[in-house]
């Protein structure tokens, strides 16, 4: 990753004929994973600005090389970074996380900034040439975020985050039992695998699916520890969609493409899966895959895939050029992904 941000800040991507090479590094969401973060030994579900300050401390502590490359990223002449929210990485609705985020990477630790931008009033950023990014958690109802509301303010004053279900999901049951099973937190799709654990591991399979109920129920049903229950029609949406086996927003990219005639191009993430569709009106989804390491149970990605993919676009007089790519190294840094 480190030789990935020289790459795109140097060589072709540095000095051009006419000067500095304007490049945006857009970070779409779950770069700093909060979710897998814990808070004096425990996840907890009520996360306030000092809990999510400290949890921010420790991916910094734990990344400290990275942190290094991205200031040096952003010091270079026409570079920027932008930070979109996704669902692992709610606590960039605090400002002070914010700020925080923005001061590590900016070269001169300034903040605001003209170098680093952490957006978190809006789920998508657009460009005029028909260009659109979203992290894509916003399509699946367990994972969205309220971004009108993003806080719950509780009796003494005190302001937790609003996190959805998934978010829960993973820090009470998914964070608990991955020390039994280690990749549980890798595999996608869970309802596959839980599945299959009914007939090969059914005592462990059996503990997960019942805590999956008990925590469904009390933040669902009974309401969440925050005090704020969840709209029934919210939970019934929900519900419907989990029947839904294998999620790669294919669907959804195509109708927000066909419902909006000047949308050309819409990238996402979210899902894990790399993917390129062309249309046949001319219009394009791709999502930007992962660089974590995943246990896919979905027959079309078998297996256990290290493919450290990106999306790489060219916006020039108008015209949108976008490329899947994975990248490779040093001797070939990059070559066209073929899934």
């Amino acid at each position: 990753m480190i030789d990935f941000f020289e790459y795109f800040s140097t060589g072709l991507y540095g000095e051009g004929s006419t000067g500095p090479v304007d490049v945006e590094l857009i970070i779409n969401g779950d770069y700093l994973d909060f979710l897998n973060v814990p808070y004096l030994g425990e996840f907890e579900e009520g996360i306030t600005e000092e809990i999510a300050l400290t949890k921010l401390e420790a991916i910094f502590a734990g990344h400290s090389r990275v942190m290094t490359a991205l200031k040096k990223f952003a010091s270079k002449p026409n570079k920027k970074i932008i930070y979109l929210v996704g669902n692992h990485d709610a606590e960039l609705f605090f400002e002070k996380v914010r700020e925080r985020i923005t001061r590590e990477w900016d070269p001169e630790g300034q903040y605001p900034s003209e170098k680093v931008k952490v957006i978190a009033d809006q789920d998508r950023i657009r460009y005029e040439e028909g260009v659109e990014i979203r992290h894509g958690n916003q399509f699946e109802v367990s994972n969205q975020l309220d971004f009108q509301e993003p806080f719950i303010e509780l009796g003494n004053g005190t302001k937790v985050l609003n996190i959805p279900w998934g978010s829960i999901y993973v820090l009470k049951i998914i964070n608990r039992l991955k020390w039994h099973r280690s990749n549980l937190d890798k595999i996608r799709p869970i309802k596959v695998f839980a599945f299959f654990g009914l007939i090969f591991d059914p005592v462990f399979t059996i503990q997960f699916i019942s805590l999956s109920i008990f925590y469904f129920l009390r933040t669902r049903i009974m309401g969440q520890a925050q005090k704020k229950k969840s709209g029934f029609s919210h939970t019934m949406k929900m519900l419907s969609q989990e029947k839904t086996l294998f999620l790669d927003l294919d669907q959804e990219a195509r109708e927000t493409l066909d419902a909006d005639p000047s949308l050309n191009t819409i990238i996402m993430g979210h899902t894990h899966l790399p993917m390129h569709r062309m249309y046949s009106n001319g219009k394009q989804y791709l999502n930007s895959g992962t660089w974590t390491r995943m246990i896919y149970l979905d027959w079309r990605f078998i297996g256990e895939p290290f493919r450290k993919t990106f999306v790489l676009v060219s916006l020039k007089n108008g015209e949108v050029k976008a490329e899947l790519n994975q990248w490779a190294g040093n001797k070939m840094p990059y070559q066209v992904y073929i899934g």
